[in-house]
C-alpha cells in the first residue's frame, strides 16, 4: 500500500492528472502519447528484470506496481474520439469501441495480476503474465494502431 501512495504522489507531482479532462482529442492524444511511453519505458525494465536467472523481485515489483498505476486512465483518454492529428490510433477503436474496451481491460487486468504477483514474490506467475502483457500490446496494436 505505501508503494502505492508514494508511486501515485510522485505521478500527480510528475504532471500526470489523475482525474484530467480528455474531452479535448488534441489533450487525450498527447496524454495517450506520453502514458504508452512511460509504460514502454517500465514495461521494458519489467521484461528484463523478470527473464533473469534470479530476478531482482523487489525492483520488478516497483515496476510492476508503477505499470498498474499507469494503466489505469487509459480507457478513459480513448473515450473521446480522437483518430485524427497526431496520432496512430485507428478509427476502428471507436468503430469497435466493446471489442477495444475488452482488450484494454484484459491489459489493464494483466498489469495488476503482475503487480500482485510480485507482491507474493511468485516469480514464474510474474513471467507468465508479463508474456501475456506482451501478447495483449501485440493484439491490440495489429488491430487498433496505424503502422
Amino acid at each position: 500500500m505505501k508503494n502505492w501512495l508514494v508511486l501515485l504522489l510522485g505521478l500527480s507531482f510528475s504532471g500526470l492528472s489523475i482525474a484530467a479532462d480528455y474531452s479535448q482529442p488534441e489533450v487525450a492524444i498527447e496524454a495517450r502519447k506520453n502514458q504508452f511511453e512511460d509504460i514502454k519505458a517500465s514495461f521494458k525494465q519489467l521484461r528484463y528484470l523478470i527473464i533473469q536467472d534470479q530476478p531482482d523481485l523487489q525492483e520488478a515489483r516497483r515496476y510492476a506496481d508503477e505499470m498498474a498505476v499507469l494503466s489505469q486512465p487509459l480507457l478513459q483518454m480513448f473515450r473521446t474520439q480522437s483518430a485524427s492529428g497526431d496520432t496512430k490510433a485507428l478509427p476502428r477503436i471507436w468503430q469497435s469501441w466493446p471489442r477495444f474496451e475488452k482488450q484494454m481491460q484484459d491489459f489493464i487486468d494483466l498489469t495488476e495480476k503482475t503487480a500482485e504477483s510480485l507482491k507474493y514474490a511468485n516469480k514464474e506467475d510474474a513471467r507468465m503474465y508479463v508474456q501475456q502483457t506482451a501478447k495483449s500490446c501485440k493484439s491490440c496494436h495489429r488491430f487498433f494502431k496505424q503502422r
